[in-house]
């Protein structure tokens, strides 16, 4: 059974993940039914039955639809984090895992946090083709890494579940999928993290070099690049060297 809460946070997950409500609801059962672990659905909008495992495996009827297999994978994570979130996991029961385990693996493996630590938790995460990739919700960011390398993007009206194309031969080739279609990653402007600020101003600078970043930084926070929530983030980074 499906409470108002819960059924209100549904309904902002159909709009968000391009689903109808029934059956992100019927999703949410089986969610539920998997201890928020496993999922085994069967709904029309999935292409018929299909598995989810968190962490871990995924399987529909169409392997070669990617862009479904996808959304459907993100959207079963939101709602195995909704279902951790409240509690219910920890009723008799339930098969548990840890929350950062793999698969079915039951020893803990810490999560590598590569993106600002200033955007929090993302909303989905990925990783293809030596490309990785976390998108915060709230934020309206897109981090991806290349390397050592982590670049931002404003995702703008686009909320992002995942990747459109499991196969590419440049990042710029990236497509993601969202709420209201595919998006490119080429299509996404792109805005500056801590660390492409610090490159800016790097350890040693002189305080001349570091109020230059800072008017830079309030530059971009003045033409909307930067939310003010990141441009006082990025100026308590530099003011920490001075």
């Amino acid at each position: 059974m499906i409470d108002s809460y819960a059924n209100g946070l549904l309904d902002d997950y159909a709009e968000r993940f391009g689903f109808n409500l029934p059956a992100v609801q019927h999703l949410w059962e089986t969610v539920a039914q998997g201890g928020g672990d496993m999922a085994m659905f069967d709904h029309p909008e999935f292409a018929g039955p299909g598995q989810w495992m968190r962490g871990g495996l995924i399987m529909i009827t169409e392997p070669g639809n990617h862009v479904l297999k996808n959304r459907i994978d993100a959207l079963c994570n939101e709602l195995s984090r909704l279902y951790r979130e409240r509690g219910d996991a920890a009723q008799p029961g339930h098969r548990r895992i840890n929350a950062h385990a793999r698969a079915w693996d039951t020893v803990a493996v810490e999560r590598e946090n590569w993106w600002p630590a200033e955007l929090g938790e993302p909303a989905a995460v990925g990783e293809q083709n030596q490309l990785a990739y976390a998108y915060f919700d709230a934020a309206r960011r897109l981090a991806i890494r290349r390397g050592k390398r982590v670049t931002l993007y404003d995702t703008g009206t686009h909320r992002i579940t995942g990747v459109a194309q499991s196969q590419y031969e440049d990042a710029s080739d990236v497509v993601f999928t969202s709420q209201i279609g595919e998006v490119a990653l080429a299509e996404l402007a792109q805005v500056p993290s801590n660390t492409e600020t610090e490159s800016a101003a790097p350890a040693g600078s002189s305080s001349s070099d570091i109020l230059d970043a800072l008017e830079r930084l309030g530059e971009l926070q003045r033409q909307g690049v930067l939310t003010e929530a990141e441009f006082a983030a990025k100026k308590q980074v530099l003011l920490a060297r001075l």
